[in-house]
């Protein structure tokens, strides 16, 4: 019957306990009960020693929590923490006071066993040598650590609160420009809002931490007084075994109590005066890392601390002080090779080899005076001989090539011919294809060897400044599982570099088996005329100047001799813009007929409004349009905007200074943005995603997308061409209000 009785109260009890357990507000609201029962119900021994257990591990806790968190505002509930540690300690001051007052004179054990273990192990039983241990904690919890830990908060709240404005003004004008989306600005603006709170709740918490430290001094000595005296009045004992026995007593729970907060304040200082910015590594890293970052300065300490151990009269341990700092010193800095160690190291392989070195000195001396002497036997240069190669010099300094790639020195090979280089092969064929697909000609690429770089990375420059750069292996090849159907295989892993996609790099003797299991294989000089072709896309409209639109209908004269006569009489900048323009958004220019018929027509009437001319240049080259953006089973796939949706952007178009815009407001922008920007992430693994629109909208939006870093390609109805199918796969509706 018992047994039944038992199950059966378990079963009761056991759904409150889970439920309890799952349900992270009822914890803390069960903490804040216990903690005013601790003020109002007197305790037993037991129970108090168990709380004082948890307080002493609450502290710990928090000072863990915040070493390893990466930066102060991840623990943003710390000045709440603060409040509830500070109450709970101080009614666990409560419960032990109302215990060594009422229990005191039957010995520590009545009291409490922490307490009386703190009073007699800790201090030795000595009450003197407690009151003064107690007296060093509260001077420097009180002193030291919590008045410049208050100081700081109080500095840190003031500046965050100060910078706000001006950082607010830095989201807002990376959103105008477009270097970050709504969703990034909206994520700063949160992230700033609660810096802000954090530092301005922890100058009013880390004033908790100061009054637990004055109201410990209150308490101590009104125990060790009201102790006294009740011992004395109450109980019969003598002045010497009433002082002995509570003030041992209180001074053990005045260190129960001291020690946490001390821990807890130094938390405080921790979390408040560490840097702002976020790390890769937790702070307790950090802090290690900066110590030991200079090895010359840790070499110089163990220097002075075994000098010091030299001395006579001081003890030998600093030396072993000191060789331990040169063993962190020399851990430290083995990879740096300009370190002292390594400097050292360096010496003494010359001493070693100084006897065959000599030999060579000889030979190195005598080789030196037959260049002394074939120089001696050169004709002198006349001073214009001089001029004119320092002219030389200067403009080869001063010449910019408009395409450059930066190699470092293990990839020099790569264009090296002699030895099987074929980086200047591809790159011809690279050339070859652009003119092809795009309708220019690229300019030579220009190699050069680049020593500052790393042995294995390379730069693409365009006219001096870079666009792209990566990391090839020479000796291994990139496999990459792009059908996602490939058995792993052995490699170091890497990104490629033109797409960013997760591949391998692999040694030769495995490139046929990762062929077999499906992945793509490509090689070093692949992967980077790839990446130069990728970034030429891009970039392309960049290449378009006034002498290459002068080449291009030179080059057209002969067949189209009408056409560029009338072509000539345009401005070159106007030709130039819808070159461009088209380039802009991956049209190609190869019909250069028909592209400059049409500016020639369109001309005398939208001579004012070139992008009504390179709309209408867009009209008459919708084959080419078509065709550059149709599907490998030769339909064009496409997205529509709802009728509503369309009609509303139509009415909020307006003319602006920089041409046609939409005046729309932040929220009706950001919907138009996400919608479309996830719907093309849908789709965009398997094909291009297009956009149809009306003619009218067509160029605002690709303007507003494109300031959005949207990478979605915006049609109109008139650049498709009529004989080519095509399928809508899905239709926009956007809840403008």
């Amino acid at each position: 019957m018992p047994a039944l009785n038992t199950s059966k109260i378990l079963d009761q009890t056991l759904p409150f306990f889970r439920h309890l357990t799952q349900s992270k507000e009822m914890i803390v609201i069960c903490f804040i009960i216990v903690i005013i029962g601790i003020i109002i119900v007197p305790l037993p021994s037991g129970v108090l020693d168990f709380l004082l257990s948890i307080s002493i591990a609450l502290s710990i806790l928090i000072i863990l929590l915040t070493l390893y968190v990466d930066k102060a505002t991840e623990f943003s509930a710390f000045p709440t923490v603060l409040l509830i540690v500070t109450l709970y300690r101080l009614a666990l001051n409560v419960a032990t006071t109302r215990m060594i007052l009422s229990e005191g004179h039957n010995g520590p054990e009545a009291v409490s066993s922490i307490v009386g273990a703190f009073g007699n192990f800790v201090v030795g039983g000595n009450y003197v040598i407690g009151v003064i241990v107690f007296t060093i904690l509260v001077i420097v919890n009180l002193i030291v650590i919590t008045n410049g830990s208050t100081r700081v908060t109080e500095v840190r709240a003031r500046f965050t609160l100060d910078a706000m404005p001006g950082k607010q003004m830095a989201i807002d004008a990376d959103l105008n420009a477009g270097l970050i989306n709504q969703e990034e600005a909206q994520n700063r603006r949160d992230a700033l809002a609660q810096e802000a709170d954090f530092y301005g709740t922890m100058d009013g918490a880390s004033k908790f931490v100061k009054g637990d430290a004055i109201a410990s001094i209150i308490i101590t000595i009104v125990n060790i007084i009201g102790g006294f005296l009740i011992g004395v009045f109450q109980h019969g004992l003598t002045a010497k075994q009433s002082a002995e026995t509570f003030t041992i007593l209180t001074i053990g729970d005045g260190l129960v109590g001291q020690i946490p907060a001390l821990i807890v304040a130094t938390a405080t200082g921790i979390i408040t005066t560490r840097a702002a910015k976020s790390s890769q590594t937790n702070f307790a890293g950090d802090i290690i890392t900066q110590i030991t970052n200079n090895a010359k300065i840790l070499v110089i300490v163990g220097f002075i601390l075994i000098l010091f151990a030299l001395v006579p009269g001081l003890p030998i341990s600093l030396g072993f002080v000191g060789i331990f700092f040169l063993g962190v010193a020399w851990l430290t800095s083995r990879e740096d090779v300009t370190s002292l160690f390594s400097t050292i190291e360096k010496w003494l392989g010359k001493k070693i080899d100084s006897q065959s070195s000599t030999a060579s000195d000889k030979q190195s001396q005598k080789t030196e005076t037959d260049i002394a002497q074939h120089k001696a036997q050169k004709p002198h240069k006349t001073d214009e001989e001089i001029k004119k190669e320092e002219e030389a010099s200067l403009n080869e300094a001063l010449k910019i090539d408009t395409l450059e790639i930066h190699l470092g020195f293990q990839l020099i090979r790569l264009a090296d011919v002699k030895q099987n280089g074929d980086l200047l092969e591809r790159i011809r064929g690279m050339r070859k294809k652009i003119a092809a697909e795009y309708g220019f000609l690229l300019p030579q690429v220009r190699i050069k060897d680049n020593l500052s770089l790393s042995p294995d990375h390379y730069r693409i420059l365009l006219r001096g400044g870079q666009i792209g750069e990566g990391n090839v292996m020479p000796d291994k090849y990139l496999a990459m599982n792009t059908g996602g159907i490939g058995s792993p295989i052995e490699g170091i892993p890497t990104k490629e570099p033109a797409f960013g996609l997760d591949a391998l790099w692999i040694d030769a003797k495995d490139r046929e088996n990762a062929i077999i299991q499906g992945y793509v294989i490509v090689e070093p000089s692949t992967i980077i005329t790839t990446h130069m072709t990728e970034l030429i896309k891009q970039y392309a409209e960049e290449f378009i100047t006034k002498d290459e639109v002068k080449m291009l209908m030179t080059r057209h004269a002969k067949d189209y001799p009408v056409i560029i006569s009338e072509a000539e009489k345009i401005p070159m900048s106007t030709i130039r813009y819808v070159l461009r323009e088209l380039l802009h958004e991956q049209i190609p220019i190869k019909d250069i007929p028909t592209i400059l018929e049409s500016i020639t027509d369109t001309y005398p009437i939208l001579r004012d409004d070139l992008d009504a001319m390179v709309e209408q240049v867009r009209s008459r080259l919708s084959l080419t349009i078509t065709d550059t953006f149709v599907s490998e089973d030769g339909t064009l796939k496409i997205f529509t905007l709802s009728l509503g949706s369309e009609q509303f952007l139509v009415n909020k178009l307006k003319e602006q200074p920089g041409g046609k815009t939409f005046i729309l407001s932040t929220d009706n922008i950001e919907k138009l943005v996400n919608t479309i920007r996830q719907e093309a992430d849908r789709v965009r693994k398997s094909i291009v995603p297009i956009i149809l629109v009306d003619y009218k909208i067509r160029r605002p939006l690709t303007k507003l997308l494109e300031s959005f870093k949207t990478n979605v390609v915006v049609l109109s109805n008139a650049e498709i061409d009529a004989h080519t199918p095509f399928e809508v796969i899905g239709t926009l509706h956007i809840d403008f209000t």
